[in-house]
């Protein structure tokens, strides 16, 4: 006897999480392990919402849904002052893991934003000092770091992790800030 096919509507959503990059010192940022309603919003008090992160559950999906992993992107404050973005990004290792398994591991500064204003000024321009996403990549949601041509299946119940890794720790930025990864592509859900 065969086994039930299991019906799934399938969207194209992303999974994202937002993590605080505090000022000094992080050797580490682990994203996707904490869910809504728990930990610290990165957007002032109160646990993580909607605007922080769309995971259910810590650091895998719920049962019944699947995702089909197409590439990431990595963002930052539009008003993030420049010394800060370098000191922030260049220098960290982008990693990306199921289970214990690592299935990507590239320096963060190659994961762009895709998204956000794009800010240019003429040679000699005396422009604010703060830089838009449009500066880490095109801001174009086609701009990310792309595996489509061998996209990955994600299960329900899978553990999941992507990790921001400084080997001498961040640099000193002027104020504690965020970052949000996004892994793109499409969910599987159950069908009501």
């Amino acid at each position: 006897m065969r086994a039930p096919v299991r019906l799934q509507d399938v969207i194209a959503q992303p999974l994202y999480d937002t993590v605080t990059l505090p000022m000094a010192g992080a050797t580490r940022l682990t994203f996707f392990s904490v869910p809504l309603g728990q930990g610290a919003t990165a957007f002032g008090a109160g646990t993580k919402h909607l605007g922080d992160t769309n995971m259910e559950l810590a650091g895998q999906l719920a049962a019944g849904f699947a995702f089909k992993l197409l590439g990431f992107r990595l963002a930052f404050p539009w008003n993030i002052p420049i010394a800060d973005l370098v000191l922030g990004i260049n220098g960290a290792a982008f990693r990306f893991f199921v289970a214990a398994k690592e299935f990507l591991r590239v320096p963060a500064r190659t994961v762009p934003s895709g998204n956000a204003a794009f800010i240019t000024t003429n040679a000699g321009s005396t422009a604010a000092a703060n830089v838009a996403s449009g500066t880490s990549g095109w801001p174009s949601m086609q701009n990310g770091f792309a595996v489509g041509r061998k996209p990955l299946d994600m299960g329900a119940g899978e553990n999941f992790s992507v990790t921001l890794e400084w080997g001498g720790g961040v640099q000193a930025i002027s104020a504690a800030t965020f970052i949000t990864i996004y892994l793109d592509g499409f969910m599987g859900r159950p069908v009501q």
